[in-house]
């Protein structure tokens, strides 16, 4: 394990040796997309936050000086705030997903992060939850459900927070109907967690369990066919449709609607109203 002595410089949350490429901040994370083009040691130091380092791609090795570990590309590694290390990049250079739990966040859910550096190389108990944090941070960056129930998914990965058990807890029906009735300004998932009287980071693994998505794919499901049936009437614009299904804009519409549908808005319109 890294020792605590001669720490070396302290980097605060979002603050980083490579260059930052994309980078989202919520009440719960600092998400950052970091690419290093070349090979590089980098010194001795600390981070304030907690965080979890998601290899992309490249040559990466983290540890002490003596004892570096080698991270191959999709595999992840979580440190505890405060623990002295040292990277050292390869020469291909290497590219990786952060994500820093805030402090005050993870004292408002009662979360207690290990307190020793874990590696992740083979199972992906981390790796998988952060990928699909790191899918989210790319390409739905308007949906906070989608972030913020990623986010407690892997915070409930790294804390063993209440895993759920072999069957559906009833309130989980609720949560599901309070979706399904207000798509167009859903809850977010402390507001559904409260509701339901768990813990939100329970809420997300239980969901993800029987569910086999997060909270979020599941409301852009219940979207996406609303803006279907919306669509077989040609007095409703694309813009207005989005408005009413609770997409951000049209362009976030025709995002999700391709991606589950395959097709556009549009072509889907006018495939069904020829067929009329």
């Amino acid at each position: 394990m890294p020792e605590k002595t001669d720490p070396g410089k302290v980097l605060r949350g979002g603050e980083f040796y490579s260059p930052v490429q994309a980078r989202l901040g919520t009440e719960d994370v600092l998400l950052s997309e970091l690419r290093q083009p070349v090979s590089r040691h980098v010194p001795r130091h600390e981070h304030e936050l907690a965080y979890i380092t998601v290899v992309l791609h490249g040559d990466y090795l983290e540890g002490d000086h003596g004892h570096l570990s080698e991270l191959s590309p999709l595999s992840a590694v979580f440190n505890p705030s405060g623990i002295s290390h040292a990277t050292t990049i390869g020469p291909a250079g290497a590219a990786f997903f952060t994500i820093e739990f805030r402090e005050i966040a993870l004292q408002q859910l009662g979360l207690k992060l290990p307190s020793d550096t874990t590696f992740d190389r083979g199972p992906g108990t981390i790796l998988w939850p952060g990928l699909r944090l790191y899918s989210a941070f790319r390409n739905h960056r308007a949906d906070a459900l989608l972030i913020e129930a990623a986010v407690f998914e892997l915070l409930g990965t790294v804390s063993g927070h209440d895993a759920p058990g072999n069957s559906a807890p009833c309130w989980l029906a609720r949560v599901k109907d309070r979706l399904a009735d207000e798509i167009s300004e859903p809850a977010s998932i402390r507001e559904l967690a409260r509701e339901a009287g768990v813990h939100p980071v329970h809420l997300a693994r239980v969901f993800r369990k029987f569910e086999n998505q997060t909270p979020g794919e599941y409301l852009h499901r219940l979207q996406v066919r609303a803006a279907c049936k919306l669509l077989r009437d040609p007095e409703w614009t694309l813009a207005a449709i989005a408005a009413e299904c609770g997409f951000s804009d049209q362009s976030h519409l025709n995002r999700i609607f391709r991606r589950m549908t395959g097709s556009t808005p549009a072509r889907f319109r006018d495939a069904i109203t020829s067929r009329a």
